[in-house]
């Protein structure tokens, strides 16, 4: 009880050292827990959450690496050439070595519109039919968005159905509700008046070059609409339409195996192989990994900046107490038991401001990581708790230590001299 009262008294009496040992333990305490859970953030995304990944895969022609061997002219390019079949996307696949989970296809061909005239001169209209709304999300042109009307059923219940792109809406000054008559330009009695559900529009700018599909004249169906029509492959082996199948592996961890399997089975170096889930999910964390770059820095200097502002703090407290180690000493009271109480001085601002800071900062990492880089949504966990914990309490450790041995090592002339000083 006596080094216990003695300490709080030091506590009490010292209000400018004490407030400035809470300051310090709080601000170290809250950076270090904004700091770890923006780290722990980002080693979570790119490790655990990314392995949970099931990347949707697509090969894709490298239109414009081709049209360079070309001599730059897209015209001199016999494009079915570059179109994949049905059982070349099977041999890939099997010879790869790698299993998918699922797959999805759109596939496109060139309709005949009745009273439908294309965007511009020398374009043509073309038809894809997605084979459900999963396929529709992925699309060669990227995804798009219903401007008017609604979206159409991709099953048997959407056969029919139309969604038209926006500028040739505007140019044919076509309405949703509205019909076109479309005919297989191969056989003409395959027609079909289709019904306009809704009018799209692409999300980003589409360069029609490097994708092959013109986004202002192609219309989205689903494919047992084209089915209907008679625009679909008529064999495994055709290279009729152009046929873009997804693929969808298991885990992330098998997209490396898997193109390096492809590129083995004889895909050509013409073909990019490429993933929409990981290109979207890598864009998405990017943020977040250059924060927690330089967050684990900051995090060195918070630690390192703080660890010797509370030195110095504790040290020039107990500097200024020799006159109290001489006097407790005279009384009979031990060096340990001096160390101890002076440790106690120190410890109870220093665990304040520790637990203050660690509980603003839990609750605090999410804003402050977003406010540092846009949706790193960085939240404080339960091991990052207990790395606070073990941290404060080496801290506290240290700080015994250290208070162990000032009181120990302390010489009779500097406790004179400690007299002499305040005498004068």
């Amino acid at each position: 009880m006596f080094v216990l009262k003695n300490a709080w008294n030091g506590v009490t009496r010292h209000k400018a050292c004490t407030t400035l040992l809470v300051i310090t333990s709080a601000v170290v305490s809250f950076g270090l827990v904004v700091g770890l859970s923006i780290t722990t953030a980002a080693t979570t995304a790119t490790t655990t959450a990314y392995d949970k990944l099931e990347p949707a895969v697509n090969f894709r022609a490298n239109r414009a690496a081709i049209i360079t061997k070309y001599g730059g002219d897209a015209s001199k390019v016999d494009w079915t050439k570059y179109h994949i079949s049905w059982t070349q996307y099977s041999d890939y696949v099997q010879k790869s070595g790698v299993g998918i989970a699922t797959a999805y296809s759109a596939e496109t061909a060139k309709v005949k519109a009745e009273g439908v005239k294309p965007t511009k001169d020398g374009a043509t209209i073309a038809l894809t039919g997605f084979s459900d709304a999963t396929a529709a999300k992925n699309p060669v042109n990227g995804a798009f968005t219903i401007v008017d009307g609604k979206d159409i059923a991709y099953d048997e219940n959407g056969v029919g159905k139309l969604l038209v792109p926006k500028a040739l809406a505007e140019k044919n000054n076509l309405k949703v509700g509205g019909t076109i008559k479309l005919t297989n330009p191969k056989d003409a009695k395959q027609t079909l008046s289709m019904t306009i559900a809704g009018i799209y529009e692409n999300k980003n700018k589409v360069d029609a070059d490097a994708t092959g599909i013109d986004p202002d004249n192609t219309i989205y169906t689903s494919a047992y609409t084209s089915s209907t029509l008679g625009l679909v492959t008529t064999g495994d082996s055709s290279t009729e339409n152009d046929l873009d199948v997804t693929m969808v592996l298991n885990s992330a961890g098998d997209y490396d195996e898997f193109q390096k399997g492809v590129r083995k089975a004889g895909l050509s170096k013409d073909f990019t192989i490429t993933s929409s889930t990981i290109d979207e999910y890598n864009a998405k964390i990017e943020p977040l990994k250059q924060l927690a770059g330089k967050t684990r820095v900051a995090i060195a200097v918070f630690a390192v900046a703080g660890g010797i502002v509370a030195l110095l703090l504790v040290t020039a407290v107990i500097r200024r107490r020799m006159e109290d180690i001489g006097f407790l000493t005279t009384i009979g009271v031990t060096r340990g038991r001096i160390g101890w109480q002076f440790a106690l001085e120190t410890m109870t601002p220093m665990l304040l401001g520790w637990v203050v800071g660690t509980v603003a900062g839990a609750f605090s990492s999410t804003p402050v990581s977003n406010a540092l880089a846009a949706n790193a949504n960085a939240a404080t966990t339960g091991a990052t708790i207990w790395t606070m914990v073990w941290s404060g309490l080496a801290v506290l450790l240290a700080t015994i230590i250290v208070c162990e041995i000032r009181a120990a090592i302390a010489k009779p002339q500097d406790i004179l001299a400690s007299r002499i000083q305040e005498a004068r």
